[in-house]
């Protein structure tokens, strides 16, 4: 068997007025292919707002968008500028009755939060360009065979046209214009891609030229395309390395977290990285000032996580006996059998009292849930405790005494933004309500954090 013979398209290749006719019927944007796009819009739109993969891939599968793209393609192989004028026009109406109706569905849509399948559309990297010109190759060779297979299938689920359409719609009806352009364009690469290894595959094949078409023309197009690739896939290879450095840079703050901060009688609760502050809330004993140093230290000792500064919050948390107990599991583990009664001992001594104190701010969250709604209508709920501080401020000299500041910490989620006055307002109650000093956030659904302090320094 010869080499060219394994990768011969040829063999079991459908006729040049098969495979015309095939790309005529795909292309065509009216009655079956129309009501099978709005049912795949609905579909999708549905999937992407209840965050479901399953209703997401079906959508994927009937989308009819792959015709008009391979379209493209095929008038690019054989060099018909009206059937390539056709065609995106053909495709440009999908596109925008897709984005329309995904727009409307999610203006009345009573769930207009951003779920993780939405996201996942925002950010399209190089990966997404192979996996586009990948699925256009096996697309295109698919559509070619005498014989249909699972190929078409396979690929529309690979390249997930819709999707993405219907997260620009998101983005335009609830004016997250980020959401839009980055769905756009991941649309944008999957399309050109398509289209792109269509191109390839319909010339290898050999599909004849519609008309006479000068050598000039040829250079033209080869041209325009490499441009085209190139100023395309520039965007992804950039955002795919800031997608590797940010991964490289979780793992290594989660190997900070579980190595240099797995103390014996503390536990980290929960830790945030935002900016260049590295934020960790812990249980358990109070860390001295020397052992947040040290722990600094270690941070800086990895190389994506010098630019870091460590802000240890430690204090009493809302925790039930079950998370006590699986806090003490957890610290078990990874000793004897022999050193686990006594451990166990010290631990429920060290944990046990924490989670009576918190008793007490659990009394005084009910109270601010059942008041707070009555006193200030925008306010959905409240939750927080009490926490303690034990960074030294950065103005304080080294040899003075580190000083604990007690402080109650409260996330408050509204139904819209707060005007500053309101938020001066809702802090000051809270404070008389807890007399201590109060750092409160303030957030809703879709909004970031607002942070009010009380005017004395907090890391």
């Amino acid at each position: 068997m010869m080499w060219r013979d394994l990768f011969n398209l040829k063999g079991g290749a459908a006729s040049i007025q098969e495979i015309n006719q095939r790309i005529l019927a795909d292309a065509t944007v009216s009655g079956t292919n129309l009501i099978v796009l709005v049912m795949a819009i609905m579909i999708a739109c549905v999937g992407l707002n209840m965050n479901s993969v399953a209703v997401i891939i079906g959508a994927m599968l009937i989308s009819p968008l792959m015709g008009g793209i391979v379209a493209i393609g095929y008038g690019m192989a054989t060099y018909d500028v009206h059937f390539i004028r056709q065609s995106m026009i053909k495709l440009a109406f999908q596109v925008g009755f897709a984005i329309l109706t995904a727009s409307l569905y999610f203006a009345i849509s009573p769930l207009a939060y951003s779920t993780d399948e939405l996201l996942a559309r925002t950010s399209p990297t190089i990966w997404d360009v192979i996996v586009a010109l990948c699925g256009g190759i096996a697309g295109a060779v698919g559509n070619t065979r005498q014989e249909k297979s699972n190929v078409i299938p396979g690929v529309a689920i690979a390249t997930a046209l819709m999707p993405p359409l219907c997260t620009a719609g998101y983005g335009l009806a609830s004016g997250h214009y980020p959401f839009f352009l980055g769905a756009m364009y991941l649309f944008f690469i999957n399309a050109f891609f398509i289209a792109l290894a269509a191109f390839l595959v319909f010339k290898l094949l050999g599909v004849p030229s519609h008309g006479d078409v000068e050598a000039s023309q040829f250079q033209r197009q080869r041209l325009i395309l490499a441009a085209l690739g190139i100023l395309i896939t520039a965007p992804s290879i950039y955002l795919a390395y800031q997608m590797v450095e940010e991964n490289l840079r979780d793992m290594q703050v989660k190997s900070f977290i579980s190595e240099d901060m797995d103390f014996q009688t503390t536990s980290v609760v929960s830790y945030t990285v935002k900016g260049h502050v590295l934020t960790v809330d812990l249980v358990g004993t109070l860390l001295t000032e020397k052992e947040i140093a040290t722990l600094q230290d270690e941070l800086h000792a990895r190389n994506r996580l010098q630019d870091l500064e460590l802000v240890v919050i430690q204090g009493q948390r809302e925790l039930d006996r079950e998370q006590v107990q699986n806090l003490i599991n957890a610290r078990l583990e990874k000793q004897s059998t022999s050193e686990k009664e006594v451990s166990y001992k010290n631990l429920s001594t060290q944990y046990y009292p924490a989670y009576k104190r918190a008793s007490a701010d659990q009394q005084t969250i009910e109270l601010l849930t059942q008041q707070g709604p009555l006193l200030f209508p925008e306010v959905l709920s409240i939750q927080g405790g009490t926490l303690t501080s034990v960074t030294p401020q950065k103005d304080q000299p080294k040899t003075e005494k580190k000083v604990d500041h007690k402080r109650f910490m409260v996330e408050v989620i509204v139904k819209e933004p707060l005007r500053p006055e309101e938020a001066d307002r809702l802090q000051k109650w809270i404070a008389a309500q807890v007399e201590m000093p109060v750092l409160m956030t303030v957030q809703t659904a879709d909004h970031p954090s607002d942070f009010y302090g009380d005017g004395i320094a907090w890391p």
